[in-house]
């Protein structure tokens, strides 16, 4: 998997130091530090809202933490993402946020893992980390959806959140609770990435601080939000709070399926996000916004530019992936032109 230990030293004044760092929250009525301390938490994540919930779990002491992530720090990722700076860009987050962690808990006992998070393998990560608790900091639909269905079938509690411009939501979902796909049967189809619509990096510290409580709580046996929708709206400076139950209808999933790797990769982002993020050498790139009418509906395949109809053409009888920056405008690609693609023997698969 790809996994690197960060080892961490015995040291006889671990103990005293982790005493003293952490005695103002040892006094709360109710707050189990011991617990906290012996507590092991898989944190799939290291952007926006990752930091704060890495710098939260490893500042309270939590004993073991297991930080996932693909990607590099990128100078645009230091506004919302607080464990790196300046001189940590073209990194590997999950290295460096593993660092900021020891850090500030040198008891702490961190590892991390360089890969993208797929189907494949994700199991394989629960059984090796052996987590108490997993924390869903993605940013892509395709991504939670995945995390979702996993945790449900290896029966792990999972804290889920998401962030977009100036708000956010988190929940706490529980192997035989309310889950994500109670809330939000299907991806949807129309948000937009944070790399398109911006996002407040003081509202993502809220988002991950939040998330990073509902970590500590389970893990210290308090009460939590299990069941509950918190949604968080910066501009208003309110939070609101939804119940959520399990859907009796709902297919409960007992393992998760793989595909095919697609042959080709097809990029459905805007010009200025592909610019400013990671290209995927060789991929072909048709921004959705021209297969978009005045108000943002795709064209029907009967109008596509003729442009599209090459695309097929040139990679006829093939897989292609489709991806964007969420997901969400790859489901939509996909949905819209599965079945003109198929007349070229094309495949479409939204990543």
């Amino acid at each position: 998997m790809d996994v690197n230990l960060a080892p961490t030293p015995v040291n006889p004044e671990h103990a005293r130091l982790d005493r003293e760092r952490t005695d103002r929250q040892r006094r709360l009525p109710g707050f189990n530090q011991d617990a906290v301390a012996a507590a092991r938490v898989l944190v799939i994540g290291a952007g926006g809202l990752g930091c704060p919930v890495v710098q939260a779990l490893a500042a309270a002491g939590v004993g073991y933490l297991h930080i996932v992530d693909s990607d590099s720090v990128e100078l645009s990722n230091i506004q919302r993402q607080p464990l790196f700076g300046v001189p940590d860009v073209s990194e590997p987050k999950a290295e460096v946020a593993a660092r900021r962690a020891l850090e500030l808990c040198p008891s702490l006992t961190v590892e991390t893992t360089i890969r993208h998070v797929d189907a494949s393998w994700i199991l394989d990560l629960f059984a090796a980390s052996a987590p108490d608790c997993v924390v869903d900091c993605t940013d892509t639909f395709a991504s939670k959806y995945l995390i979702a269905d996993a945790a449900q079938v290896a029966g792990l509690p999972l804290v889920w959140g998401t962030v977009l411009r100036f708000g956010g939501s988190v929940s706490l979902f529980e192997p035989d609770g309310a889950h994500l796909r109670d809330i939000f049967p299907t991806i949807p189809q129309t948000v937009e990435s944070c790399a398109l619509a911006g996002v407040l990096g003081a509202t993502t510290a809220v988002v991950g601080s939040l998330m990073a409580t509902e970590v500590l709580k389970f893990v210290s046996g308090l009460p939590t939000a299990a069941g509950t929708l918190l949604t968080y709206d910066a501009l208003s400076g309110t939070c609101t709070s939804f119940g959520a139950v399990p859907d009796p209808a709902r297919v409960v999933p007992v393992d998760l399926s793989t595909h095919e790797v697609p042959q080709v990769l097809l990029d459905v982002r805007e010009v200025p996000e592909r610019e400013e993020s990671v290209k995927h050498e060789g991929s072909l790139h048709v921004p959705l916004s021209q297969l978009s009418d005045a108000e943002g509906s795709l064209l029907p395949a009967t109008d596509v530019p003729a442009e599209l109809l090459s695309l097929f053409e040139s990679v006829r009888d093939q897989r292609v992936g489709v991806f964007c920056a969420s997901g969400a405008r790859a489901q939509r690609f996909v949905q819209a032109y599965a079945e003109l693609a198929g007349e070229y023997g094309v495949r479409l698969t939204a990543l």
